[in-house]
């Protein structure tokens, strides 16, 4: 890694997977988390599993091990839904990261029968290294995310574009109605993190979330392409990355925690400089993406140039989710109820509420 030329970067990344005992017939998720955490142990990767561990007591330098109740069991064949959330990384030691996330896909690929299918995602949750995010610095990520969507829908599977768990933040209760210069002008006239914050991930009191929580208002929820809402109090705290696929190899994970660090630095150099009458375009958008990657010190750019290949801009526009299921109401319940362990991991490394 050559020389950081901009904001350095922790990071957590969650891992979505579908995976099962080679040796044990497990009738429940848990068991196949203790043996997954067993199996990690035996190569030196801490871990433990979180329904054994309090969140308040959460360890930012361990590995943690839950249940993911958005993706389907597969109980026939042994099969669980489980979530692997990393500690807290620095992106700028290559070398320790990347081992961490090779270390527990090897025990995944080899000790397990793990798969991923389109229930499952990669999260990246990104924050300045000193844990304290600006208001300019939202700004210009806000500004980002909802200019380039388009492009980046344009690199990922159509699950990804349609997903009640990634949705769009251009297209929001709040943005939909107004013009790209709008949206920018609004962004740059928020007086404050927590105003842009509900700005690009402002749900709607009359979707069916919002109607079954009683929503008086539109209120900032978390599943959006760019999840904002751990912002929701202030600066410190992290800015979320949802809408990559799930991960079937360690390269995977690689590749989208790169991807986020590369965007958001982009972001952070040249946010400001986007023309809001301009549409985006792929060529635009590889240049500032790789430009932010060079940023980050890191010279070897081919994953993230072999994205683009093949591929073009998608038009104007976004898609319609369909009506959320009984289940996924349920599940959205849950997981709104649900503490996010990532970010208690930074709670504890960075000493906030």
């Amino acid at each position: 890694m050559s020389t950081v030329d901009g904001t350095r970067f922790r990071f957590g990344v969650e891992i979505e997977v579908i995976t099962g005992s080679r040796e044990n017939e497990h009738m429940e998720w848990y068991l196949t988390a203790d043996e997954l955490s067993d199996e990690l142990a035996e190569i030196k990767v801490s871990n433990h599993v979180v329904q054994n561990h309090r969140k308040e007591d959460e360890d930012y330098t361990e590995w943690s091990l839950q249940q993911e109740v958005t993706i389907p069991n597969q109980m026939m064949q042994n099969k669980w839904g489980l979530e692997l959330v990393s500690p807290i990384l620095d992106f700028h030691t290559p070398e320790v990261w990347q081992a961490h996330i090779g270390r527990v896909w090897w025990v995944l690929a080899n000790k397990f029968n793990t798969s991923t299918s389109n229930k499952c995602s990669t999260h990246v949750h990104i924050s300045p290294q000193a844990g304290q995010w600006t208001l300019s610095e939202v700004r210009k990520v806000a500004k980002f995310a909802v200019y380039f969507e388009r492009s980046v829908d344009s690199l990922l599977p159509y699950d990804r574009r349609v997903n009640h768990w990634c949705q769009s933040n251009r297209w929001n209760t709040v943005l939909k109605s107004q013009t790209m210069e709008m949206v920018f002008s609004r962004i740059d006239q928020a007086q404050s993190i927590e105003h842009v914050a509900f700005m690009v991930c402002a749900f709607s009191k009359d979707s069916d979330y919002g109607r079954t929580l009683g929503q008086a208002a539109d209120f900032i929820h978390s599943p959006f392409r760019w999840n904002f809402s751990p912002l929701k109090f202030g600066g410190k705290g992290t800015i979320e990355f949802r809408q990559p696929p799930g991960s079937a190899s360690d390269a995977d994970t690689t590749l989208w925690v790169t991807f986020t660090a590369a965007f958001v630095q982009g972001a952070l150099k040249w946010g400001d400089n986007l023309k809001a009458t301009t549409p985006p375009s792929l060529d635009l958008f590889k240049s500032v993406l790789l430009g932010g990657l060079l940023a980050c010190g890191v010279e070897d750019m081919s994953s993230l140039s072999n994205l683009f290949v093949g591929k073009t801009q998608l038009p104007a526009g976004a898609y319609d989710l369909q009506s959320l299921s009984p289940q996924e109401l349920d599940q959205m319940r849950r997981k709104a109820l649900e503490k996010n362990v990532t970010l208690e991991k930074f709670k504890k490394l960075f000493g906030y509420k």
